[in-house]
């Protein structure tokens, strides 16, 4: 109990820290960083093992950009379903991944209340002002899903209103993000035309069907080393979810490059390469 009394303490300690200093790298590693059926296991490791077992936690939440995303993400109104860990590894992602890859757009799948990707869309404001998100979807619920396969979800996701979410772009000066409304069948081949290449897929989706299409459809879009997000795939909730994930492996020949607390695929990377 004293143990946990503890922790109790220090997290409530913590939330009322005020962010005062940006991370400004990554944990070195004792291993080689060398790309391995197409991911790099050392970036892997750096972030996942850093969040969950090291100090980068603290580090981020010490961070004023991210606390910055964060009050816009949990605002009332939109409120992101994305856990904090989850944010964190978005947050890593953009401010120290995309920045060595030619492009730093970025796609969502399944944008819900926006939260996630009002948060993703403050990151792109400050660190690549010229880049930009597209958030794909109905904004009125979700279709049913493959019988056998998806479980019906608790929730059918049509408690959102795309008018609130817009405002509160707006009134937070993030003219980056275009939120895309329909079923991203029918949305998502307009979409990469306006992008041209996107650098960071994240699929916030929990249908078979609708994140096989999301990773098939961007594949050849995205730009090469480009990184692709599963909110929903650790889900036990999401089995449909975690089966699109497997087949994209063996459709691919591929590796995870991350597992905690995302999975995180790379996109057209060498099987193998050392890296410089």
């Amino acid at each position: 109990m004293a143990s946990l009394a503890n922790r109790v303490v220090h997290h409530l300690k913590r939330r009322l820290i005020p962010p005062t200093t940006p991370v400004t790298a990554l944990p070195a590693l004792d291993m080689a960083r060398v790309v391995d059926r197409g991911c790099c296991p050392y970036d892997g490791y750096q972030r996942g093992t850093g969040l969950a077992h090291g100090n980068l936690a603290e580090q981020v939440w010490n961070d004023p950009l991210f606390r910055k995303a964060l009050a816009i993400a949990r605002h009332t109104p939109v409120r992101t379903m994305c856990t904090e860990a989850r944010l964190m590894n978005l947050f890593l992602l953009i401010k120290f991944f995309l920045k060595d890859l030619p492009s730093q757009n970025i796609v969502e799948y399944g944008t819900y209340r926006g939260g996630s990707a009002l948060f993703m869309a403050t990151l792109l404001k400050e660190l690549y002002p010229g880049a930009r998100i597209w958030a794909l979807d109905t904004f009125e619920g979700m279709p049913e899903g493959k019988h056998g396969l998806d479980l019906p979800p608790p929730d059918d996701f049509a408690a959102t209103n795309l008018n609130i979410i817009r405002f509160t772009a707006e009134q937070n000066g993030l003219d980056n993000v275009a939120f895309v409304k329909g079923l991203i069948q029918d949305t998502a081949e307009d979409v990469y035309k306006q992008a041209g290449s996107i650098a960071l897929a994240h699929i916030d989706v929990v249908l078979h069907s609708a994140v096989v299409y999301a990773q098939d459809s961007v594949w050849n879009v995205m730009t090469p080393g480009g990184y692709i997000v599963y909110d929903d795939a650790t889900e036990p909730t999401c089995p449909g979810a975690t089966r699109a994930v497997e087949e994209m492996i063996t459709k691919r020949n591929i590796s995870l490059e991350q597992v905690y607390p995302h999975m995180v695929l790379r996109a057209r990377m060498p099987h193998k390469a050392e890296i410089a």
